[in-house]
């Protein structure tokens, strides 16, 4: 596969009832595994290049038999603004049940940024009813609520506005701009809003503050084993928050975090280095085979 190129088409074009998403598919289109991948918020299939990296190695490892899906949610691009993780759920689970309709065998959910919390979110099954995985690699898992301390500390006043417009029953309605953030550069729901900054929203499954009890409910609805990847760079996590302590509590919160998990060297929050690709890269397969 060369990465320069287009991209390859699903063999058997999959679009789900959930309209405006599909999938598309890097590698041997005969392998009998896939690894899903889900963007961060405004990403969308093509959008992160590390994973065709990922998707290289993995056709030159065909012990493993996998191939890479990118798929595009109801949430991809500048639709997270009126999206939610369980909407994410419903997308992604639609696409499990068709490949395994397929016949693809072991399945993989590999999230980067806001996909780390749609993996967390996906494990809810009792809560969704959703099609079960094999497994789960979380890169760049970092607190929106947290962020917003390095960029926009004085985003309470936003917040606030967001929650009297919920609290109104507008929650589903936009925020006016001067209430929005210029950085998202997109219409956000006064609902999603609150999801992605409020202690305690939707999307808060990994700020460093959350007390023990918390993340170990969180981490024990884990069934099948986890990858946890950080950024040692992550422009996006405060200087405060320690990274190495953070990924090594998952570890002892559920014993379906992999020893493998850990810090990718010298990086940033997308992997742009090629040498922290092809780390990523060779970490992913050595996880990929405890698997089999």
């Amino acid at each position: 596969m060369d990465s320069s190129g287009p991209f390859p088409l699903l063999a058997h074009p999959y679009r789900s009832p959930t309209k405006g998403t599909c999938a598309y598919e890097m590698g041997n289109t005969a392998s009998k595994n896939a690894l899903v991948f889900i963007g961060g918020l405004k990403d969308g299939p093509h959008t992160t290049p590390y994973i065709r990296t990922v998707a290289r190695r993995l056709e030159k490892t065909p012990e493993l038999n996998f191939s890479v899906f990118e798929t595009r949610l109801r949430s991809s691009f500048d639709g997270f603004g009126r999206s939610s993780l369980a909407d994410d759920v419903q997308d992604i689970s639609a696409l499990v049940k068709y490949l395994r309709s397929i016949g693809r065998e072991k399945i993989i959910l590999f999230g980067h940024s806001t996909g780390c919390q749609d993996c967390m979110e996906y494990t809810n099954y009792a809560k969704y009813s959703n099609s079960p995985v094999d497994g789960f690699i979380l890169q760049a898992p970092v607190s929106d609520r947290e962020s917003l301390d390095t960029f926009i500390p004085d985003y309470q006043p936003k917040l606030d506005y967001a929650n009297k417009m919920i609290a109104e029953g507008k929650g589903e309605d936009c925020l006016p701009n001067e209430y929005s953030i210029a950085m998202l550069d997109a219409p956000i729901s006064a609902n999603r809003f609150h999801d992605l900054f409020a202690k305690g929203g939707a999307d808060d499954y990994f700020s460093s503050d959350l007390d023990d009890q918390t993340v170990h409910n969180f981490w024990s609805r884990f069934n099948k084993p986890v990858l946890v990847l950080h950024s040692e760079k992550d422009e996006f996590v405060p200087a405060r928050v320690d990274q190495a302590a953070i990924n090594k509590k998952y570890q002892a919160a559920s014993s379906f975090v992999s020893p493998l998990s850990g810090l990718i060297p010298g990086t940033g929050h997308t992997v742009l280095q090629e040498e922290a690709r092809e780390w990523l890269a060779g970490r992913v397969v050595e996880f990929l085979r405890t698997l089999s």
